[in-house]
């Protein structure tokens, strides 16, 4: 029988809490969503994931962030947090963008790789990495099916 879910991923400037932007560009790159960052800045991550499912490692860009397992009151999901930092990563010129794997890995030997299409910034600008919609949650609801040890994104959502 198929496994059911949802993963929200959250991503955060951890210094102040503020959310990261998006904004959507159509078919200009291979994807139609562009994440604004800043190099050189650390990010705050949540992850959610509904029902609970645990998440044994999460790895951003080839690097994996040690994760924390968050207590709440929800017995319906399981919350993780962490962060990650773009220290060493670089600019972006214009018209180009950035590729950026994740890859969750859950218990069960089940993987859920995804990619954010980025666009970085310098470390304190603000003006253009503002522009356009804040992204609060990535959602993806994943379906693995019997046997398999790949999980399927059925749908990808920027909330």
């Amino acid at each position: 029988m198929a496994i059911f879910f949802k993963v929200w991923l959250s991503i955060r400037r951890k210094e102040d809490e503020k959310p990261i932007y998006q904004k959507q560009d159509g078919q200009r790159f291979m994807q139609p969503h562009t994440t604004k960052l800043n190099v050189n800045t650390m990010y705050a991550v949540k992850v959610v994931i509904r029902p609970p499912v645990k998440l044994m490692e999460l790895v951003i860009q080839g690097e994996s962030i040690e994760l924390e397992e968050l207590t709440t009151e929800d017995e319906d999901c399981i919350t993780y947090s962490s962060h990650f930092n773009t220290s060493g990563y670089d600019l972006s010129r214009r018209q180009k963008r950035k590729d950026v794997p994740l890859l969750f890995l859950f218990d069960g030997g089940h993987t859920l790789i995804a990619t954010l299409q980025c666009k970085f910034y310098k470390e304190n600008e603000v003006e253009h990495c503002h522009w356009g919609h804040t992204l609060t949650w990535l959602e993806y609801e994943c379906k693995v099916e019997d046997g398999s040890s790949h999980v399927d994104v059925l749908k990808e959502k920027y909330v």
